[in-house]
């Protein structure tokens, strides 16, 4: 295995202690042991902070003031604080299974000019069942194609963490400011993906029409804003039309209860052997302890 020394880890959290723990437990799962783990606690009122502060390791930082500050604000806070060469992002919801820093890092060590990689992902329901496989695809970054879909799954990127120091958030862009990020750096950095499930992407399948919406008129923005300087005015137009288009589908979808097959068909279905794998290295990351909490964990009769 590569040693690179220290890398740090960034978990922004509000009012997440239903999860919390056994996403810092994915962490302490990690065959890379040298890492920082940075939690940022957003103005929690649930106890979150509380149950972060019971975890006893040195290699755990909890950072809190008391107010709700947005997420685009505190991923850069964690990239002013971390002092990993590199620092790797995940959601307090969301698990990485125990190779994901590893295999990361060996591959940024051996591609130098890749700035910023990603992980396919499975994607797991509330219960942690495994549903299924997203983003093992080949990574398309033209212009036109991250103004489209987006690029990156968020939460599984990693990156030197000087280049989110030198590229940080905007807040202007809520609910979209990863899109908003890599249009704005698309023509100037170098992405790429491991093809291999290495992150488990919490998803409920009802979805949430109202933070669609939200994340919606977002987007709207950024096109407007990146579309015309990427790939000109008439090109702008008709991706705007095509965004019109897939909203009012998913209004659609949602007023007679189906909203949840569309965001079914964004996943590949797994097979009988990735159903077990995903559900053995699920069991082996709720079956590691915190320290300060021991074995408690969330859900594991769904395991089986």
């Amino acid at each position: 295995m590569i040693n690179v020394g220290k890398i740090s880890i960034g978990l922004p959290f509000f009012n997440a202690r239903r999860t919390l723990a056994d996403a810092v437990r994915s962490v302490f799962a990690q065959s890379y042991r040298d890492w920082e783990l940075i939690l940022i606690d957003d103005g929690s009122s649930d106890g979150s902070k509380e149950l972060a502060l019971q975890i006893e390791d040195s290699r755990v930082h909890v950072i809190s003031d008391g107010v709700n500050r947005g997420l685009s604000s505190r991923l850069n806070q964690i990239a002013s604080l971390a002092q990993g060469k590199y620092l790797a992002r995940m959601d307090a919801d969301d698990l990485m299974h125990p190779e994901r820093i590893a295999r990361q890092i060996a591959f940024l060590e051996a591609n130098p000019s890749i700035d910023v990689i990603d992980t396919t992902t499975y994607t797991v329901d509330d219960d942690m069942t495994p549903l299924g496989i997203r983003g093992d695809e080949k990574l398309d970054s033209r212009p036109e194609a991250v103004l489209r879909n987006g690029l990156l799954i968020h939460p599984t990127i990693m990156a030197r963490s000087d280049w989110f120091r030198n590229n940080p958030y905007d807040g202007v862009y809520v609910r979209a400011e990863d899109r908003e990020l890599w249009c704005r750096t698309c023509t100037t950095t170098k992405f790429d993906r491991l093809v291999e499930p290495l992150f488990f992407y919490r998803e409920g399948l009802a979805g949430n029409l109202r933070n669609y919406l939200s994340t919606g008129v977002t987007i709207s923005k950024i096109l407007q804003h990146y579309g015309p300087p990427l790939v000109g005015s008439w090109r702008t137009s008709v991706l705007q039309w095509q965004f019109f288009f897939r909203n009012v589908v998913y209004r659609s979808a949602t007023a007679v209860g189906l909203q949840g097959k569309l965001i079914q068909r964004r996943n590949r279905t797994l097979t009988d052997n990735e159903q077990q794998l995903a559900r053995a290295v699920l069991q082996e990351i709720l079956n590691t302890p915190l320290p300060g909490l021991g074995h408690e964990r969330i859900h594991q009769e769904a395991l089986g």
